[in-house]
C-alpha cells in the first residue's frame, strides 16, 4: 500500500469515527462516554460500529468495556448485576474500619461480589459470607471472588431468611431504593439494560429496604447493620427504622447510609 492509499484509508477511518460520534451526540450520550467508546475500539472500525449500536440501545459504558473498577480492584460487569457506584466505596471504608477483628459479616445482596470481595482483600480476618437473590448475579461474584482469590461463602437467599449460618457480627447491604422520580432521563434509559430485580422495588422507594430489616427480624438477629440509603431523606426512612434499638443516618451531599441496631 503506497503513502496515498494510506492517506486516503485514514481520511475514511476519521470519516466514520465522526459520523459515530455525531451519531451518538445526538442521542445526548455525554462526551466523556463517547470518548471511552472509541478508545474501547482501538481504531478497529468494525468493534467501534458494534459498540456504538450498543450504545445507541442504551447499554451503559461499564457493560461495553465489561469491567467496574472499585477500591482499586477491577471486577467484572455484566448484564446479570447492577453496575457499582463509586460513592458505595465510602460506606465500605468505614465497615473495614469498625468490623470487629476476626468477626464474621454478611453481605445482602452482593450482585457481582465486589463489596465482599475488597472487605476480605482488606480484612482477610473476617469470615465472609456474601448472599443475593438472583444465582446469575452470583455465578458472577464467585468468578470475581476467584479473579481476586477471596474466600467467600456465597449463597442464594431471599434477604438473610435462608442463608446457612450463625448470627454474624456484622451485615452490610447496598440494595435497591427510591423509584422513577428519582432517576435522570440517563439513568432511565440504562436502567432496561440492567437485571429488573437489581432497580428500585415497583411497589415503593423504601419496601424493599423495610422488607430487609424484617427479614433480619425474623431471624432474631441483632447484628449491626449498615445499608447505603442515597438520596433518601431521613424521613423517606422512618418507616424502616421504626422499632430499632439504635440508628445513625449519615449524609455526605447525595450519598448517605444507616447504620442500624435492629
Amino acid at each position: 500500500m503506497n503513502i496515498a492509499e494510506t492517506q486516503i484509508l485514514k481520511m475514511e477511518d476519521s470519516k466514520f469515527q465522526l459520523d459515530i460520534m455525531s451519531m451518538l451526540e445526538k442521542r445526548d450520550v455525554p462526551q466523556e462516554e463517547i470518548l471511552e467508546i472509541l478508545h474501547l475500539a482501538a481504531g478497529d472500525g468494525a468493534l467501534l460500529r458494534r459498540l456504538a449500536i450498543r450504545k445507541k440501545f442504551g447499554e451503559p459504558n461499564a457493560y461495553l468495556r465489561g469491567w467496574a473498577k472499585m477500591l482499586g480492584r477491577k471486577f467484572k460487569i455484566d448484564r446479570r448485576s447492577y453496575i457499582p457506584d463509586a460513592y458505595t466505596e465510602e460506606l465500605i471504608e468505614r465497615v473495614m474500619a469498625e468490623a470487629p477483628k476476626e468477626g464474621s459479616l454478611l453481605e445482602v445482596g452482593t450482585g457481582c461480589g465486589w463489596i465482599s470481595i475488597s472487605l476480605k482483600c482488606s480484612r482477610p480476618d473476617l469470615v465472609i459470607s456474601a448472599c443475593d437473590i438472583d444465582p446469575n448475579a452470583l455465578a458472577l461474584a464467585r468468578e470475581n471472588a476467584l479473579t481476586h482469590q477471596a474466600e467467600i461463602d456465597f449463597q442464594e437467599s431471599y434477604f438473610v431468611d435462608d442463608v446457612r449460618m450463625q448470627e454474624p457480627d456484622v451485615i452490610i447491604a447496598n440494595i435497591p431504593y427510591g423509584g422513577d422520580a428519582d432517576y435522570t432521563r440517563r439513568e432511565l434509559e440504562e436502567r432496561p439494560q440492567m437485571p429488573p430485580i437489581s432497580i428500585c422495588d415497583p411497589d415503593g422507594p423504601v419496601v424493599t429496604l423495610i422488607d430487609f430489616i424484617d427479614s433480619v427480624r425474623r431471624r432474631n438477629w441483632q447484628s449491626r447493620i449498615y445499608v447505603e440509603t442515597g438520596y433518601l431523606s431521613r424521613a423517606r426512612l422512618d418507616p424502616m427504622i421504626e422499632g430499632c434499638r439504635h440508628f445513625e443516618h449519615y449524609r455526605n451531599g447525595e450519598f448517605g447510609y444507616l447504620v442500624i441496631d435492629p
